[in-house]
């Protein structure tokens, strides 16, 4: 069977790429935990078979997120400079690589060192290391330092940068986006998930937005926030327009009541579009 390429899956209802992508899927246990699938049609993951949230999903259906999978295959170009922050075992980062092509780059940033092993292998495997650099780091407001996380059983997308040690609690670098991408010529996109460390994310890359002006992605839950409200400002002040990618991968207007509700408890996916 053929694979995919993404200008197909970005082409087709959401059902069709589903119901695509899963007759492609091919999934083999490689031992000590450690598994490799097909992801998307084509392209290649390894996962652990410790993680039974995101890898239990993607090994069986071959996707994540079908709506933001899609959304991206439309949206990035040959060419961009993409940033992955919280790329996790790399299904997003694998998609970027394939999508800039040998002319773009993708910055991969992900915190976790156990997750970092697979996100490199996987990089490498699918051919993308010469346009893929991998930032093993936390991000937040400040230029240096060294922030505490902790890493939920099963769950290693769930990672969380939390205030103080605590028991099982590991110390990961940290830096900011403003210093990570300053070596860059240009900067397309920027997608931002990060169980929480969104706000302080966001305060950290005011240079880089002035610069080069990118799209961000965010997602954002409004109980994870520690000042939602001057967070939603700071969001409106300085970004041109803020919209919801909804499940269909539409974008619609949010007003901010509907931001700072924090009774559903959903996640948000942000379309934040740069002033020009």
């Amino acid at each position: 069977m053929r694979v995919l390429s993404l200008a197909e899956i970005g082409q087709m209802s959401r059902t069709d790429a589903e119901d695509a992508i899963r007759a492609r899927v091919q999934t083999v246990y490689l031992g000590d935990n450690r598994l490799l699938t097909r992801i998307l049609g084509g392209p290649k993951l390894f996962l652990s078979t410790l993680d039974v949230g995101f890898a239990g999903h993607v090994m069986l259906d071959g996707f994540w997120e079908i709506w933001l999978t899609q959304f991206f295959a439309k949206f990035v170009k040959p060419g961009m400079t993409v940033i992955d922050v919280g790329a996790n075992a790399g299904y997003y980062t694998v998609l970027f690589g394939d999508a800039v092509g040998c002319q773009g780059r993708v910055v991969a940033v992900e915190p976790v060192p156990t997750t970092v092993v697979l996100l490199k292998q996987s990089v490498a495997l699918n051919g993308h290391a010469s346009r893929t650099r991998i930032a093993a780091v936390a991000l937040g407001r400040e230029a240096a330092g060294e922030v505490h996380m902790m890493l939920p059983d099963g769950e290693p997308k769930n990672a969380t940068v939390i205030g103080d040690s605590e028991p099982g609690a590991i110390r990961v670098p940290c830096t900011n986006l403003d210093t990570l991408a300053r070596d860059l010529d240009r900067i397309d996109l920027v997608k931002i998930d990060a169980e929480g460390a969104e706000e302080d994310i966001v305060a950290g890359m005011s240079e880089m937005l002035a610069r080069h002006r990118p799209t961000v992605l965010l997602e954002f839950n409004a109980r994870r926030s520690k000042d939602v409200g001057g967070f939603v400002a700071h969001l409106r002040g300085s970004f041109k327009a803020v919209k919801q990618l909804d499940f269909q991968g539409g974008l619609q207007p949010i007003a901010d009541s509907e931001l700072l509700d924090k009774s559903s408890g959903e996640d948000i996916l942000l379309f934040l579009e740069s002033r020009k």
